[in-house]
């Protein structure tokens, strides 16, 4: 034996008892708001600033590096026991510097403003994610599987969620268009246009936003307008989750004003529905069961013709 080889044979042992991650090269991901964060190693104790940022890494394999969230973080339902860090308007930040963290995930335009420049300050690791469109959440995937080192777990998610969206796509996309009005909120009346996630769900179902061209992301509108627009369907979130599916919702409160008007398309055809919020609202995975609502809204439009 050489004195090489009865070097390695002594260094071998050594080298097994140096931790992986101290071995592991920097991981450098850019975020939706144009910057670079770079980690020396895994994320460990991360905080999800929006429900939907919990769902993406329970998804690609981090729930157990979840240490804090904010309200209304219920799925998958270990999220609910999660410690609670505040609300996406108000941040305790005293709680948020207790628990520790080395990565904090903010949704950009979810968040105020003045709360994640406050939060900006700690000089904690920040990373900013907002899909604005379905293709955009397998991306989100992606970098949160590099940043906590979850790759194999987050590369099977995203192809799960490709695949819906192939299917989706085959089954509704060829399928005659139908004028949709999405009712955020009823007063005032807002509304979303054709940049913000929801109108790529309708586009997916074959549907057409009647305000899909307003120039602001929620526009506020008239009743006038939206009669004007005689939209064949009219949607809006169920407030409290509403389960997997599409509900027929002539008797809806928030709905009731377009009553009013019995020869707009969708009233005069019972086409007003409550889509499940938490599938709906939120930019996570599961916006494909979303998805899913609302395509059985809009194909009963059609058959209603």
């Amino acid at each position: 034996m050489n004195r090489l080889t009865a070097f390695a044979r002594r260094l071998l042992p050594l080298l097994t008892l140096i931790p992986a991650c101290a071995m592991a090269a920097p991981i450098t991901v850019r975020d939706d708001n144009g910057s670079t964060l770079t980690l020396k190693t895994p994320a460990q104790r991360v905080i999800a600033l929006a429900p939907s940022l919990a769902e993406l890494v329970f998804e690609v394999g981090g729930g157990e590096r979840l240490i804090g969230a904010v309200e209304y973080s219920d799925y998958p339902p270990q999220a609910s026991k999660l410690p609670r860090i505040g609300s996406n308007q108000k941040l305790d930040l005293e709680r948020v510097v207790k628990l520790k963290p080395d990565l904090i995930l903010v949704w950009y335009h979810g968040n105020a403003h003045r709360e994640i420049e406050r939060l900006a300050a700690l000089k904690i690791p920040m990373f900013h994610l907002e899909p604005k469109n379905i293709s955009d959440i397998p991306g989100a995937m992606e970098r949160i599987g590099r940043l906590l080192d979850t790759r194999t777990i987050a590369d099977a998610a995203i192809l799960r969620f490709r695949d819906q969206h192939a299917r989706l796509l085959r089954e509704y996309g060829g399928r005659a268009p139908v004028r949709t009005f999405y009712q955020v909120y009823e007063r005032p009346l807002l509304t979303i246009n054709d940049h913000q996630l929801i109108s790529d769900v309708i586009r997916l179902c074959g549907g057409v936003n009647v305000f899909g061209k307003e120039p602001m992301l929620v526009p506020q509108l008239s009743t006038e307008s939206v009669v004007a627009a005689n939209p064949e369907v009219i949607l809006t979130a169920n407030m409290g989750g509403g389960g997997g599916t599409a509900q027929r919702a002539m008797d809806e409160p928030r709905l009731a004003e377009w009553l009013k008007f019995g020869n707009m398309a969708a009233v005069k055809s019972q086409q007003l529905w409550l889509i499940p919020g938490d599938l709906i609202s939120r930019h996570g995975p599961r916006i494909l069961d979303g998805a899913e609502a609302v395509c059985t809204a809009l194909d009963d439009a059609r058959k209603r013709r």
